[in-house]
């Protein structure tokens, strides 16, 4: 019978899992994490810390990323010697392969045989960006090498001075892939779309004073799955990290937005949890699916005058309290995917229907 194949997909978080060291202390992946790319080799056993297994961590020191370990076996069974450029507090050991049996995973539940080696590339904030676990060494290389570049691509160039304030706004790369990115704007092209709506204490209205979109609901349960799936697994743990929110949650309806520069389409500054029936909304997802237009940026008049413009696949995450705007898009044609994380915990502000 075979098993569940590899969990992760690209833009995961990968959870922490308290293991030995081999400096003698209890540790969790995330100590790796100090600014840089992680490349985190997981073995079997012993045996698989093997020549090509060193010419991985030695390259991965060359690039300038950090380098780390999961080994399945007890730290007093192990005798590793120095491997330079490699922190001995950042080689794990997993024993009973708590850790090891998902990132050991086959590709896929029909394989029969899983890998003694995977190589996974995280960026900064322990997010998968790629992985690999056969093929030659030098084909494994090149998309490590590759993995990398994609994380540091994610960063500015440059360090950035910020003089003043900023809303308090989460930026995270890589929510939505390319692919999907661009099934969602042919599900907007074929689906039935209106002119967009606002919330209010009656429902759903009409106001162009305020609004004006071409907006297609989501209601294909497949495809809404997909999507909260991404948001659960990608934003979710980002939350209580960033904003110490830890509640039960589920989502609003998934939105696609267009915001067309011949149609002069905007969203006037609001807030999105101001009526009874949207007390509930405590964060906002704004997930660009497109990067050919110009202007179309979020703007938050409270905190001043930056702007926030997500890549395509990226989503800007914010308190749905914060006073913002979509600012009209010059060239173009923007579409983005628009949703909320409601409360659904038991502290959760009531939602009234009347």
């Amino acid at each position: 019978m075979n098993g569940p194949a590899f969990p992760f997909r690209p833009g995961d978080r990968v959870p922490d899992i308290p293991l030995p060291s081999l400096d003698g202390q209890m540790r969790k992946l995330q100590w790796a994490f100090q600014g840089e790319p992680v490349v985190l080799i997981a073995l079997a056993d012993a045996r698989a810390l093997d020549d090509d297994a060193m010419r991985i961590l030695s390259d991965a020191v060359a690039q300038g990323a950090t380098p780390a370990m999961i080994i399945g076996a007890a730290p007093s069974s192990l005798n590793v010697g120095t491997i330079p450029g490699v922190d001995r507090s950042f080689i794990l050991c997993d024993a009973e392969r708590r850790f090891l049996r998902p990132l050991l995973a086959p590709d896929t539940a029909s394989a029969t045989a899983s890998p003694a080696r995977r190589t996974l590339v995280l960026d900064a904030n322990q997010r998968l960006v790629g992985q690999t676990a056969a093929g030659p060494l030098e084909t494994q290389l090149a998309a490590i090498r590759d993995a990398i570049a994609v994380a540091r691509a994610d960063r500015p160039a440059e360090q950035q001075l910020l003089f003043g304030s900023a809303a308090p706004v989460l930026m995270l790369p890589r929510v939505f892939e390319p692919p999907f990115c661009r099934a969602l704007i042919d599900l907007w092209s074929a689906g039935e779309r209106a002119d967009g709506g606002v919330a209010s204490r009656y429902g759903n209205v009409m106001a162009a004073d305020r609004k004006r979109t071409e907006d297609h609901i989501v209601t294909d349960q497949n495809i809404n799955k997909q999507i909260s799936d991404r948001l659960a697994y990608r934003i979710g743990p980002e939350l209580g990290k960033v904003f110490a929110w830890d509640a039960e949650f589920g989502f609003d309806a998934h939105v696609i937005i267009s915001y067309a520069a011949e149609a002069q389409h905007y969203f006037r500054a609001h807030r999105d949890n101001g009526t009874p029936q949207t007390a509930d909304r405590t964060f906002a997802v704004s997930l660009n699916l497109n990067e050919d237009y110009d202007g179309g940026e979020l703007a938050f008049p409270e905190y001043g005058p930056t702007r926030y413009k997500p890549k395509a696949g990226a989503a800007a995450v914010f308190s749905c309290s914060l006073l913002h705007e979509a600012l009209p898009v010059t060239r173009g044609r923007r579409f983005v995917l628009t949703t909320f994380f409601r409360n659904r915990g038991p502290q959760a502000p009531q939602r009234r229907t009347s």
